[in-house]
């Protein structure tokens, strides 16, 4: 089985596809309104025009209360995703809100030894630091594909970068970052939606930032609240185990505010001499970037540069 390393743990990738591959789209969170359909439709039609079957869940419509089905059911849906040698790769369909609730009803062993690409964002990202670190496996932070922001018009760097992480696991030319803190270091990537990865700590698939390059993302949250979340990551030790911090770009955060994210991130981040660059196209924003995690990259603050120098599959 293909791996690579993450401190002592030896991740699993999976293969690269080729047209004529399965890929699944799964509903692990929250239920999907008449909107949601209509992405549906159009996020099949992009998937099957780049040469791929596509499969979705039996009821891609079911709902129970705000999430699409029931917690014991996405899960056994999620693994039986998993457990099917004909699906090359699970695509989300929205976030919202659920994916923690399943975590219990998942089978770790299971997962790893089917690995599969598995692309998300925003909610999913619980699910993308459970796979990382329980499971062992490389995730790729990416475009929920039933979603305005995968299949609206305009959405081509979008699409283009998860066809790319497809075939090559990783996520195509990007473009360069605002610089706020210069120095170049090296490490694993590893992060999601800010808000999903604090409700991490304390459970059992805690995310590991052990000489990490932090990557945060949001939506919509004001600056004390970002403020508040990572002040309790840095207390609970985690924030000066990072070797840099990439944030994306913050959609609608702190806006019409008398103080800015700059100024948060510069207070909060002077006791440590890392890298820190802004505005990274993956997550809430415009564009959505596919990038695998828990790879090696070099984060270059002098430059505004995240190189990712390791694929997130396994390429012969």
């Amino acid at each position: 089985m293909p791996v690579g390393r993450i401190g002592m743990k030896s991740l699993v990738k999976s293969c690269p596809l080729k047209p004529g591959d399965s890929v699944a789209i799964a509903a692990p969170a929250a239920c999907l309104n008449e909107e949601g359909r209509a992405y549906l439709e159009k996020a099949i039609s992009v998937l099957e025009g780049w040469g791929f079957r596509v499969k979705t869940i039996p009821d891609p419509f079911r709902r129970r209360g705000y999430f699409a089905g029931g917690d014991r059911e996405r899960a056994e849906e999620f693994m039986r995703l998993f457990s099917d040698p004909g699906v090359r790769a699970i695509l989300c369909a929205r976030g919202g809100y659920g994916s923690q609730r399943i975590i219990p009803f998942l089978n770790p062993q299971v997962i790893r030894t089917n690995p599969k690409m598995f692309v998300g964002s925003s909610d999913i990202t619980t699910l993308l630091v459970y796979l990382l670190e329980r499971c062992d496996m490389v995730p790729f932070h990416g475009p929920n594909v039933a979603t305005r922001q995968f299949t609206k018009r305009g959405a081509k760097t979008t699409q283009d970068s998860l066809r790319e992480a497809l075939g090559l696991g990783l996520p195509g030319e990007i473009p360069n970052c605002r610089p706020l803190k210069g120095g170049v270091r090296k490490g694993k990537i590893k992060g999601g939606c800010l808000s999903l990865l604090v409700t991490t700590l304390g459970t059992g698939y805690e995310i590991d930032l052990r000489g990490a390059i932090l990557f945060v993302e949001d939506f919509k949250e004001p600056l004390y609240r970002i403020d508040r979340m990572l002040t309790h990551m840095k207390q609970a030790g985690k924030l000066d185990q990072i070797r840099g911090l990439v944030f994306g770009e913050m959609v609608d955060c702190g806006r019409k505010e008398e103080v800015d994210l700059e100024s948060v991130l510069r207070d909060l981040f002077s006791d440590q001499e890392i890298p820190i660059v802004l505005g990274f196209p993956s997550g809430h924003g415009r564009t959505s970037l596919t990038i695998p995690l828990g790879v090696d990259v070099t984060l270059d603050g002098d430059h505004g540069r995240l190189i990712f120098t390791e694929s997130g599959l396994s390429i012969p």
